[in-house]
């Protein structure tokens, strides 16, 4: 190879180089300038934070809440393991929640209730022997 041609080799490299350098500083002065993105607030309805989400569908008369909004929240009462929760009111159980699981009742059709959960749940590592779906409860804090 002739000197000429590496010191050619050389300019296009170094121009290279340059060219680079040159996009990578304009991409970063760009980031710079753009304008900050912003998140949009979750809705609030008359002062109230959101309604936690719903669980599922639970059989009114089993919850002793049976007439929302006239009741705010209701419990798991029910003679045998757990309630079952359903993916539509009398469809497939999911879960099944323990005696004294405390329940908010969020919309009402006919006897049935969506509910969400008014405390953290987690597993009993049970099944309910009715619906042979877990069995879930409260979560309880030790301090």
């Amino acid at each position: 190879m002739s000197g000429s041609s590496r010191l050619e080799m050389k300019k296009l490299f170094l121009t290279g180089v340059a060219a680079l350098a040159i996009a990578s500083s304009t991409a970063n002065a760009q980031l710079a300038y753009d304008p900050p993105v912003r998140a949009t607030p979750f809705l609030v309805t008359n002062g109230a934070p959101p309604p936690p989400p719903p669980i599922g569908w639970v059989y009114g008369p089993y919850s002793q809440c049976a007439d929302p909004p006239r009741c705010s929240m209701g419990v798991v009462n029910v003679p045998a393991d757990g309630l079952n929760v359903r993916t539509a009111p009398n469809g497939y159980p999911v879960m099944s929640l323990a005696n004294g699981t405390p329940l908010i009742p969020l919309q009402k059709e006919g006897d049935w209730l969506l509910v969400a959960a008014a405390c953290d749940l987690t597993p009993t590592f049970l099944w309910s022997w009715a619906a042979n779906v877990p069995l879930n409860r409260c979560w309880v804090y030790f301090p």
